[in-house]
């Protein structure tokens, strides 16, 4: 993927001439001046090296892709209001008529990887006010549990080259209910309001589905099969739209002088003139559908934000002048982004210009169908000295070979011996994975300048302005994986981590870019700090990418050492910056909210009045942990250039240092409470005075995730060390052979009495996997005087009652497929304590029964229980869909699948962002578990508690003794 600034340079800052006419297939209306219109005194001939450029980019088979965002509107890089409310500053209906800043969005649309040119879908169903372009959400304030999209859409199928992409949108053909969705009038206490409530979807409404194919690596086709599901027969209009990302009517890095065309050259063709070339886009239709005409405006708002801040200063200029236009004055203020809602609905003649280009156009057409058929609308691009395809016919059969290529590289990717209903959920996962990634660009020193040329320095001394102080490096523009390309279209760090982990297996050398992209000069902080997220840059999330380093780095066999000195020698910065943290050397961790937002029952980034310092259980395991994934790296490097010996001494004598602190009782200054076998935060007040909080959540278990079994025979120095190293460190290491040794930050002893707390299904044990808070706190809820105020937290299984971190996530009770993979992990790396014993370790799971089970066992059982999550149960209802009988009962519905943020930890229902493939599609990595990790002894048995399909493995029965690590 080029992705880097270097390459980008190549259209950023020195712009490449537009090809000669003469290169260009002789088009009469191409030739014709009036049709080159501003263009025509431009076309300069290119160098023999430019030309080759040009070409290398075209030729990327990575050209086209997925890289157009779902949402552009409510997101930090567009808000450029006082008060930093973004949701409020740009809405879902200003996007209709405002031109963005930072990027482009559209309805399952596609661009070129520079986001110039972008092609995306709009419909009506005659009804609605507006055109259907864009996906539709509640805000922050109008959602009960904070911002939450309300469309149906589905990503069925997608390569790592995009050759073949799959969609499925579901529009209503009752009117869209924007205001009942909106006027919900549910409070926090009550469930959200899903479109699917709403009644639009009982019986009449369209399957739109999507596909991209690509017969070369320039050419993109894209077929649109419009599927009536009423009976009655109906219409829609159908408009397929394309557009060029606004660079041209605001000063900036990227501006350009000359704006890039569309230009009418027949009549169902349209080309596009711009710095990569000129593409020819022709429309196809099947039967029952009627070409009304191609339509053209200006991607333009009337007035840009820019504009807007020179009038405050009193040099305000005229947008004509910004966009270099033959057009007068009066008739360009008419054609603006909004032209195509004015025709189309309004009739408003005027609205779209007559002389047939501009920087945005459509294919308008309307599908007539009879109750339950379909017909098909077709679109292509390719460069326009090139010839595209005429026949309906011979483009299908281009989908057809796709296709079966697309199924070709699936089969290679989902494990062999997996059931049907697996194998589905395996390939939605994956295509929500590759369908996520998005062209992401932002430069703050810019964004920067922009803010302080409208509200001057004072904007920096506010809450909101003070999160953007000190990232003036950060310079984005590259195709990131974004967690949600709706209700998370940015990267944020702890989740780019998870996905790449399991994109690995889809494509390695992306994966790896990606992840050397977040080390970069460009992204990494001077100072080491790794950027959290597009709302707050400088909040600092678990450091976990050093950890998804490694794990790809063994995936992949351990053979690119180049790739991981790389890393590792990036991460030492980062490494640093966290120790910085602990300005006392106590080895003791406590840093905001780490990812794991309102988890606590205070706001840990902004401490209550009088709280001078807070040690968190969970900041204090991330650490050991990231003291481990650096001491193996370096341990790997040993092998091969004993320099690195020292690294690995220094990251050891890190990590045995946090081991002895965090285990001390919190009496004696460390994280263990020895009336409840568990860890726990401790807030301080003024010295001497602190206090634990009591609250058993994922940050007590976070600690146990600490652990490896490291090899040294080829380190013999290290070796010698951990030997002679204090007795007091010997909880934590335990020797499995003559070169083996096994470091855990949590000693055998307290991960016994640990794990009976975790494994009770009246604490954290749940059908669907372990949960975020103990249910104890359902009956009981935990009460903590914060001064004068009680602060209460009580167990919630599925969505916040709090606006806390905007109220859209809930660490309080849900299972969180991330945290549960990394449990199974953990608990399989425990398992090589079984070589130091005759007979395996095992321990009683669940807590209470009468069965023991080795540490493979749970992990394989839990693997089960998140698995069951997106299986169809006895009733053939998926969990993740909650109540909404449609997707057991009908045909339609029954293959879709969705991947929510997290998990309702009572009934499995998905909460929250409704598209995170950015971690619950380790559902993948679960089901490579279930059928490749080393099978339970069959001595152990394993009850059957939850029956739903595929059903467990049946173990029989035999209790084992086991013994503490040596001490």
């Amino acid at each position: 993927m080029a992705s880097g600034s270097e390459k980008l340079t190549v259209v950023g800052s020195k712009r490449l001439p537009r090809p000669d006419a003469k290169e260009l297939r002789q088009d009469n209306q191409l030739s014709n001046p009036a049709k080159k219109g501003r263009f025509s005194e431009s076309f300069n001939k290119r160098t023999e090296k430019e030309d080759v450029s040009w070409k290398e980019h075209i030729n990327d088979p990575l050209f086209w892709g997925p890289y157009l965002s779902e949402r552009q509107w409510g997101t930090v890089r567009e808000d450029y209001s006082s008060d930093g409310n973004c949701w409020e500053y740009l809405t879902h209906y200003d996007a209709t008529k405002q031109a963005y800043h930072w990027g482009e969005d559209g309805l399952l649309g596609v661009c070129d990887k520079f986001g110039m040119l972008c092609g995306s879908l709009a419909l009506w169903n005659r009804k609605d006010p507006i055109l259907k372009e864009r996906l539709f959400g509640l805000t922050g304030r109008e959602g009960n549990h904070g911002e939450d999209v309300k469309e149906l859409y589905y990503y069925l199928d997608n390569t790592p080259r995009h050759t073949y992409m799959q969609a499925l949108y579901r529009y209503p053909q009752a009117e869209f209910p924007y205001e009942s969705l909106i006027n919900h009038g549910r409070t926090s206490a009550e469930p959200e309001l899903e479109i699917a409530e709403t009644g639009v979807f009982d019986s009449n409404y369209w399957d739109i589905n999507i596909e991209y194919a690509k017969p070369a690596a320039h050419t993109l086709i894209c077929r649109i099969t419009v599927n009536n599901q009423s009976l009655e027969p109906a219409k829609l209009d159908i408009i397929p739209q394309f557009y060029f990302r606004n660079t041209w009517s605001r000063p900036g890095p990227n501006k350009v002088d000359n704006p890039p065309l569309f230009q009418l050259v027949s009549g169902d063709g349209v080309d596009a003139i711009y710095d990569m070339g000129i593409f020819r886009i022709n429309f196809n239709h099947g039967s029952n559908v009627t070409f009304n005409k191609l339509l053209f405006t200006e991607n333009n708002s009337e007035r840009n934000d820019f504009e807007r801040i020179e009038s405050d200063t009193d040099t305000s200029r005229s947008l004509s002048a910004s966009t270099n236009t033959t057009l007068d004055r009066t008739e360009e203020r008419r054609h603006l982004k909004d032209a195509f809602h004015r025709y189309i609905i309004h009739d408003e003649n005027n609205a779209v210009n007559s002389k047939q280009n501009g920087t945005k156009c459509c294919a308008w057409m309307t599908v007539d169908l009879q109750g339950k058929s379909k017909t098909c609308v077709y679109w292509q691009i390719f460069p326009a000295d090139s010839v595209g395809e005429r026949s309906v016919v011979k483009l299908d059969e281009v989908f057809t070979f796709q296709k079966v290529k697309a199924n070709e590289f699936y089969q290679k990717v989902i494990p062999p011996d997996v059931s049907q209903e697996e194998a589905n959920v395996c390939k939605q996962a994956v295509a929500g994975m590759l369908w996520s990634k998005q062209l992401y660009i932002y430069n703050m020193e810019f964004k920067n300048k922009e803010l302080r040329s409208r509200y001057m320095a004072c904007y920096f001394r506010t809450p909101h302005g003070r999160k953007k102080t000190g990232w003036n490096h950060l310079s984005c523009h590259d195709i990131l994986l974004m967690p949600d390309k709706w209700e998370f279209p940015w990267f944020a760090a702890w989740d780019l981590a998870f996905h790449c982990v399991q994109f690995a297996r889809v494509d390695m050398p992306f994966a790896k870019e990606q992840l050397l992209l977040l080390l970069s000069d460009r992204y990494m902080h001077p100072n080491g700090q790794i950027p959290g997220c597009e709302f707050d840059l400088g909040d600092p999330n678990p450091p976990i990418v050093g950890w998804a380093i490694w794990k790809m780095f063994t995936m992949e066999g351990r053979k690119d050492l180049p790739y991981l000195k790389t890393c590792f020698n990036r991460l030492i910065f980062s490494f640093q910056w966290w120790h910085k943290l602990d300005p006392t050397n106590t080895y003791l961790y406590g840093h905001g909210f780490m990812g794991l937002d309102n988890i606590s029952l205070v706001d840990r980034t902004s401490l209550p009045a009088g709280m001078t310092a807070m040690k968190q259980a969970d900041c204090t395991g991330w650490m050991g942990m990231f003291c481990l994934t650096m001491l193996q790296i370096s341990l790997e490097l040993c092998k091969h250039d004993n320099s690195y010996t020292d690294m690995a001494i220094k990251f050891l004598k890190h990590f045995l240092h946090i081991a002895r602190s965090i285990n001390r009782p919190i009496a004696d200054g460390g994280l263990w409470d020895d009336e409840d076998k568990f860890f726990y935060d401790v807030v301080h007040y003024q010295e001497p005075h602190s206090t634990p909080i009591r609250l058993r959540s994922w940050t007590g278990i976070i600690p146990l995730l600490a652990c490896c079994t490291v090899d040294l025979k080829l380190c013999p120095l290290v070796k010698t060390f951990l030997l002679r190293c204090d007795k007091g460190f010997s909880p934590f290491v335990c020797k499995l052979s003559e070169h083996e040794f096994f470091l855990t930050l949590v000693s055998y002893t307290k991960l016994k009495m640990m794990l009976k707390t975790i494994f009770s299904e009246e604490e954290f044990l749940s059908p669907f996997g372990i949960r975020s808070l103990s249910k104890t706190y359902l009956e009981k809820p935990l009460v903590f005087d914060i001064g004068t105020v009680p602060v209460s937290v009580g167990y919630l299984p599925g969505e916040s009652d709090t606006n806390m971190f905007g109220g859209n996530s809930n660490w309080r009770g849900p299972i969180w497929m991330c945290m549960n993979y990394m449990l199974i992990e953990c608990l399989e790396k425990y398992a090589d304590l079984d070589k130091v014993f005759t007979i395996p370790l095992s321990i009683q799971y669940p807590t209470g029964s009468n069965t023991k089970c080795t540490f493979i066992t749970i992990a394989h059982d839990l693997c089960r229980r998140l698995v069951n999550i997106f299986l169809p149960n006895g009733q053939g209802a998926r969990p993740v869909h909650g109540q909404f009988e449609k997707y057991a009962s009908e045909p339609d519905w029954q293959n879709l699948v969705l991947f929510y943020e997290y998990f309702h930890a009572d009934t499995g229902r998905g909460c929250g962002a409704s598209h995170q493939t950015g971690w619950s599609a380790l559902v993948l990595e679960c089901i490579y578990k279930l059928h490749n990790m080393q099978h339970p002894p069959t001595e152990t048995l394993l009850s059957d508690l939850f029956p739903k399909p595929p059903p467990p493995v049946n173990y029989r029965h035999q209790t084992h003794h086991s013994r503490p690590l040596p001490t």
